[in-house]
């Protein structure tokens, strides 16, 4: 039997096996885009929204505006496992084991301070955005069964920023990174998804920010 009887059927169910892969998966990147976006409306009953996909199936990109007191833009940006290539998703999980989202929330006024809750090793290296870090306090804290560094200038950072994460309901495993910073009077927090995570997220980062308005 030579080399070439074999290799072709060979190669042809391979590119089958790709094909098909390609379908599934777009197939479940559709399917929790549309979950997600509709546990993000359902939750925040936005008066206008505005969405750019990334990439075709990895995701997209939202603005969301409403009635939220002193909330007045959301934007999120969902980034998706590449389930549609068999060849590439292997080796994405080296940098991305997880569907993540991140909320950005933008106040109608100043924010007062900074402060950031991150999960323990979850960042290599200084946490992006963060700026002058050594000007912060820190302290090691658990949540759940997690444990998180929490940086802080203030009181607010220690006392209410921390007991308002600590009431959350949520499996605190998948919460990364929670934040609010003066310089741009924004609120963040970036997950790996859940329905009920997003739902709690949404409905409580509000209340967190009328507490730290100036």
């Amino acid at each position: 039997m030579s080399i070439t009887s074999w290799v072709f059927p060979l190669l042809v169910i391979f590119a089958v096996v790709i094909m098909v892969a390609y379908f599934l998966g777009r197939r479940k990147n559709l399917v929790l885009m549309q979950r997600y976006a509709d546990a993000m409306e359902a939750a925040l009953k936005p008066t206008d929204k505005l969405y750019t996909w990334s990439g075709g199936y990895l995701g997209f990109k939202a603005e969301y505006k409403g009635n939220w007191g002193v909330v007045k833009k959301i934007k999120p940006t969902l980034q998706l496992k590449p389930r549609v290539s068999l060849l590439y998703y292997p080796i994405s999980l080296l940098t991305m084991r997880h569907d993540k989202l991140f909320l950005v929330m933008e106040t109608s006024g100043n924010v007062d301070n900074e402060a950031h809750l991150i999960k323990k090793g979850h960042y290599r290296l200084v946490p992006p955005g963060i700026k002058d870090v050594e000007k912060f306090r820190k302290k090691e804290v658990k949540l759940g069964d997690t444990d998180f560094e929490l940086l802080y200038r203030d009181s607010k950072g220690e006392r209410q920023f921390f007991s308002w994460a600590g009431d959350l309901k949520v499996d605190f495993n998948r919460v990364k990174h929670l934040s609010y910073t003066s310089s741009t009077n924004v609120l963040y927090a970036l997950v790996d998804p859940t329905l009920d995570l997003i739902a709690v997220l949404l409905a409580r980062l509000p209340e967190l920010a009328k507490t730290i308005m100036k």
